[in-house]
């Protein structure tokens, strides 16, 4: 018998996974300049941000083709609170404004402390 020597297609998965979620900077990149379009990241206020592989603390470039925001729907993770939003609400909480219970239950989760950054708000 003869084998066939070219790898199952489920081998390939873990090399062209790992191939795809690389970062490269734009310098040694082999995409045409082209087909690099860019947005700018905020991911502290994007309600992706915590199934994001390109996420980074402070604002970025990132290409579109890699942004949950510019993916296919059925793509895309189900969106969340943002930080910012949680931040805001915690925010809120810290000044004694009222709050739903399942606001505050959200809270008591994700923002025991208050806010992780500092927000300025007008009071």
């Amino acid at each position: 018998m003869h084998r066939n020597s070219s790898p199952l297609p489920s081998q390939l998965d873990k090399p062209l996974e790992e191939f795809i979620t690389t970062h490269m900077p734009p310098s040694s990149s082999r995409i045409p300049p082209i087909y690099r379009e860019t947005t700018k990241c905020y991911a502290y206020m994007c309600p992706y941000a915590y199934g994001c592989s390109e996420k980074t603390n402070r604002p970025a470039q990132v290409m579109m083709r890699r942004c949950m925001r510019y993916m296919p729907e059925e793509l895309r993770i189900k969106p969340a609170l943002s930080d910012f939003s949680l931040d805001l609400l915690a925010k809120h909480r810290e000044n004694g404004e009222g709050l739903s219970k399942q606001t505050n239950a959200i809270l008591d989760e994700h923002r025991p402390d208050g806010p992780v950054r500092k927000i300025a708000l007008e009071t």
